[in-house]
């Protein structure tokens, strides 16, 4: 479908763009985890890979802080990711009654698998667009990019 220019409707055409943008059910883009090499990867564990390869080691109080759950819930959580070699715990070398929770190399190797396929699905996407559609997308992307960092830069806060 081709796009034709028309008189500019911005409220309209701002609703019609979040209404592509939202059309995926995020439920279905995660349907893979369940086929997860050595068992289904709940959401879980993978908030907990995530916020550990974006702010390093963690003590379990400030890991479970993110997660929002209690400490003793968080506990259980990387009891469950330890005996699948995706975190481990050590001590804090400054205060031996903090320990800290890291990511292995297995849980690295996580966040990097999930990137590549990532990037390959939506690779497998473009591929369906003509020339002047892949403009389009990158001219849009690089607009919402700049945008983005717009606003964090307003709030304070580091994009990802």
């Amino acid at each position: 479908m081709k796009y034709r220019a028309r008189p500019m409707d911005r409220p309209k055409l701002k609703d019609e763009l979040l209404d592509e943008i939202f059309a995926n059910a995020p439920g279905k883009a995660l349907l893979f985890m369940r086929r997860w090499p050595g068992g289904a990867l709940s959401l879980v564990h993978l908030n907990v890979v995530t916020i550990l390869s974006a702010d390093g080691d963690l003590p379990m109080n400030q890991l479970a802080e993110a997660l929002d759950v209690s400490q003793a819930s968080a506990t259980g959580i990387v009891d469950r990711m330890e005996q699948r070699g995706l975190v481990s715990r050590q001590r804090d070398e400054e205060d031996r009654r903090v320990t800290r929770v890291h990511l292995t190399d297995r849980g690295r190797q996580v966040i990097e698998r999930l990137g590549a396929e990532r990037r390959d699905r939506l690779s497998k996407l473009l591929d369906q667009l003509t020339d002047e559609e892949l403009q389009a997308f990158l001219i849009g992307s690089r607009a919402m990019r700049r945008a983005r960092e717009s606003q964090y830069a307003e709030e304070g806060a580091q994009p990802s």
